[in-house]
């Protein structure tokens, strides 16, 4: 039987919204932050760019493997709230050895260390999340993930622009400043009223429950399309992040008004996660489906963008959609997953589609040459991709039930 959760750990987490949201907003903008903080931090201190993209691909790169344990970790500890402790402090260490032996360490040194810390990101993103329906009531838990959501927006506008602006305190400031913001999250772990099981619960091996998360993603209809189109959708979005900085070039001859793109993109996210905390969402299969259109549309639109201000006005919109499309998946997942692999099924989810997503931003600059029309359209078509291949495996899940 699995394990259950006290019902006073549940009661008090309907007040650990405000916490968990600061918290997590801190979480969220190190996530977004510690790629142009590595970045910034490594060409100030000597190294070269291509030493600086070595150091972030270990950050990233055992990132992506360790998701699907950290996941199962969250599900089988009596104590989850220690596990997301366990990983700041594994994350700061790792950030606070950088920003001291950046300057002087060999690469392969700095290699290790960033790769350690790493591991830890997870548990940061899909892994708080996961632990949402263990802090609010049933009713609230669609606003709650509005609010989740927003923290992903939040830590995208003020992360990432912070962390390099911090270089002006020193080589490392850019690392510092990350690390300032993984103490705040620390400091504010114990007042999120994580649950403590009362029951361990039957004990699998870790291998066998990071499989059954795996098979989690795609245990039924609901969660298989959602799982599709969010990773699918997701992926197609790096023809975003690789066509902005290309068009703007060609619009405005200077890439300086890049970040006022990114930043619109940023800012609809905020505003539409902010209005589903007041309007929950419902219909959430039809609303992943109708955002993943418009997000598709938004692409297909900056492929024939005439000028710098229609590039600004569906970067807008494209964040407007993303905040109700990553509630949505959100909520899907908890509605759909078993209460025994939830976590393992967000982080391995999130792990999945950040892995493809670092894929294809590579893969599209490499055919950036065909020209900046040719990213987005690329972009857009995988939107379409999503949605068709989620609607056939939904329907052959469906019939194979009902046979």
């Amino acid at each position: 039987m699995p394990s259950t959760i006290d019902a006073d750990s549940v009661n008090a987490g309907s007040s650990g919204v405000v916490p968990y949201a600061t918290m997590a907003t801190a979480s969220r903008a190190v996530t977004e932050a510690i790629a142009p903080a590595v970045l910034v931090a490594a060409l100030a201190t000597g190294h070269t760019a291509a030493e600086g993209a070595i150091i972030l691909a270990g950050v990233t790169g055992l990132a992506a493997v360790g998701g699907p344990f950290i996941g199962a970790a969250l599900d089988r500890v009596r104590h989850p709230g220690r596990v997301v402790s366990i990983a700041i402090i594994v994350l700061a260490a790792g950030v606070g050895l950088l920003a001291w032996l950046m300057p002087h360490a060999p690469l392969w040194v700095l290699l290790i260390i960033a790769s350690i810390g790493g591991i830890a990101q997870p548990a940061l993103t899909g892994g708080l999340s996961s632990q949402l329906p263990s802090l609010v009531r049933p009713n609230q838990l669609t606003r709650a993930y509005g609010i989740d959501a927003a923290t992903y927006n939040i830590g995208a506008i003020a992360g990432p622009p912070l962390a390099a602006a911090s270089v002006i305190i020193g080589p490392v400031g850019p690392l510092v400043f990350t690390f300032s913001l993984l103490v705040i999250a620390l400091a504010v772990r114990p007042f999120v009223p994580f649950p403590t099981r009362s029951e361990p619960g039957i004990r699998h091996s870790l291998v066998r429950d990071v499989t059954t998360g795996f098979k989690g993603l795609f245990s039924t209809p609901s969660l298989a399309g959602a799982t599709l189109i969010n990773t699918i959708g997701f992926v197609g979005q790096a023809g975003f992040l690789v066509g902005v900085p290309l068009l703007v070039l060609a619009q405005q001859e200077s890439l300086a008004h890049t970040g006022w793109v990114f930043g619109a993109s940023a800012i609809g996210g905020v505003m539409s996660s902010a209005w589903i905390t007041y309007r929950p969402l419902k219909n959430l299969d039809r609303i992943i489906v109708v955002t993943t259109i418009i997000v598709g549309l938004a692409l297909l639109t900056l492929t024939f963008s005439p000028s710098f201000l229609v590039t600004l006005c569906t970067a807008f919109v494209i964040g407007l959609a993303d905040g109700p499309l990553l509630a949505a998946t959100f909520a899907v997942r908890s509605r759909e997953a078993a209460p025994e692999i939830r976590s393992v099924v967000f982080t391995t989810g999130a792990s999945i589609k950040t892995s493809l997503y670092a894929l294809a931003a590579a893969a599209l600059g490499a055919v950036s040459g065909h020209g900046v029309g040719f990213v987005f359209g690329i972009g857009a078509l995988l939107q379409v991709v999503a949605l068709l291949s989620a609607t056939i495996t939904m329907s052959k899940m469906s019939s194979a039930q009902s046979s």
